[in-house]
């Protein structure tokens, strides 16, 4: 996939189920408003129950991206050492006002307790949170994101996935997307940008 196409395909307006939010002080952001952060639920590598807009995007500064932890052409451990060395650069920044949420693209197979293992092998700390969940919520948050080949037969394979990641601020609502092999110190720089 392109980064052009990456990039347009989670900032046009996709009508997926929106949802409501009673008792919420602040509206949702106009991104969760047009689908682009679909309120399903998720499961932590820690067993946590928790709904993806709701406890994990709104009001947050946030990084997202999906991965595979039987990845078989290395990429994702590439990427993941390299955010980790992100989350090191972010320092107390991490889990107080930046978080990282790595979304498996096999939640059939990535239980919580799989991803646990996967975390601590990479010595993941605070701030940083590894999900899965049902099939159909997973591709659900891959195509809001915009995490799609054009190509059907090309989509459906779980191995042409991309070390591209979204970022950005629920609260301002920009968002953006990085490269997630390029330099820590590139990655760390676009949450200076957000508070610009």
């Amino acid at each position: 996939m392109k980064r052009r196409d990456f990039l347009g395909l989670g900032l046009v307006p996709l009508m997926l189920s929106a949802p409501s939010h009673a008792g919420q002080d602040r509206p949702m952001s106009r991104a969760a408003q047009i689908g682009m952060f679909p309120n399903v639920p998720l499961i932590t590598h820690n067993g946590e129950k928790v709904t993806f807009y709701d406890d994990l995007i709104r009001d947050k500064i946030v990084l997202i991206n999906f991965f595979l932890v039987e990845c078989t052409d290395g990429l994702c451990p590439t990427v993941t050492a390299n955010m980790r060395k992100v989350q090191d650069l972010l320092g107390e920044r991490m889990g107080r006002d930046i978080f990282f949420y790595s979304i498996s693209l096999q939640p059939k197979k990535d239980t919580p307790k799989i991803l646990k293992a996967y975390a601590e092998n990479f010595e993941i700390k605070p701030g940083w949170t590894f999900l899965t969940g049902k099939p159909s919520d997973i591709e659900l948050l891959r195509r809001a994101q915009g995490i799609v080949d054009r190509d059907p037969i090309r989509d459906k394979n779980v191995n042409n996935h991309t070390a591209m990641g979204r970022y950005g601020d629920d609260r301002l609502d920009r968002w953006g997307g990085v490269a997630l092999r390029s330099s820590p110190g590139n990655i760390a720089s676009v949450f200076r940008w957000l508070s610009t």
